[in-house]
């Protein structure tokens, strides 16, 4: 009887860790949609320092590899988070400045010079965000919860969200430490139509308060991919805000 007991015993005491394991497996499964905004917000340096950012101004090298051969240059990129974005592409032979300075948003390339409207405008103007689940409300966007992925051997909890103006987004947050890793989406270019876009974040690292990848890497159908490494990230230094205005030279044309 007593070995039976002490078996017994034995037995429930496993029995009843599984089903804790179980349990808390569950729980995490049923982490709300909120639950995990917030827990990625926080992962990255918490909703107040975010927003608090005066400044980020980064430098990078740049590898565009496409259809049409392999580019190699350099980027810089200025942003008043959620308000004004300046970029700079030199990949000498094609060198491209943008910039959206609240009200407009415009390119200067090989067209020339434009003003930008709809999806290409707002590219640019998702440039300032620096983490997209903060202005949600303001944004008037829907988000949810789907199925959890796992991509290359990485576990995530996925989100889909649903701006009032721009297409559906799927955001894909590491499960190991809630940061966004991935985001994948699709969009109409005017060249090429309707394309998927799949954006990996990577290689996080903390700049003052707050925590910013420093390489990125987006594939844009099977046009071509664009990896970008940043070699140099200040925060809140001061910005002459003229940078983000439109050039006043004549522009070639809207591009809708």
């Amino acid at each position: 009887m007593k070995k039976l007991s002490g078996w017994f015993g034995a037995k429930s005491g496993a029995i009843l860790a599984a089903v804790l394991v179980a349990s808390m497996a569950s729980i995490a499964s049923a982490q709300s949609v909120e639950d995990l905004i917030e827990k990625n917000i926080k992962a990255q340096g918490g909703r107040e320092a975010l927003t608090g950012l005066k400044s980020v101004e980064r430098k990078g090298d740049v590898n565009l590899d496409g259809t049409f051969g392999q580019m190699e240059g350099s980027v810089e990129e200025v942003v008043i988070p959620w308000k004004k974005a300046r970029r700079s592409l030199d990949l000498a032979v094609f060198v491209q400045d943008e910039g959206w300075d609240g009200e407009t948003a415009w390119r200067d390339g090989m067209m020339g010079l434009q003003k930008l409207e709809g999806a290409e405008a707002n590219q640019i103007k998702q440039s300032t965000e620096l983490n997209p689940l903060v202005s949600l409300a303001e944004s008037e966007t829907k988000a949810e919860k789907l199925d959890d992925e796992t991509v290359d051997e990485v576990e995530y909890y996925v989100i889909k969200l649903m701006p009032k103006d721009r297409p559906e987004i799927k955001l894909y947050i590491d499960k190991k430490d809630d940061l966004v890793k991935r985001a994948v989406l699709k969009q109409n270019n005017p060249q090429f139509g309707e394309v998927e876009i799949i954006a990996e974040t990577t290689d996080y690292q903390d700049f003052g308060k707050v925590k910013l990848p420093t390489k990125n890497k987006v594939q844009i159908g099977d046009l071509f991919v664009i990896e970008t490494t940043y070699t140099d990230t200040k925060v809140n230094g001061d910005v002459d805000e003229t940078i983000f205005a439109m050039p006043s030279d004549a522009p070639a044309g809207d591009a809708n």
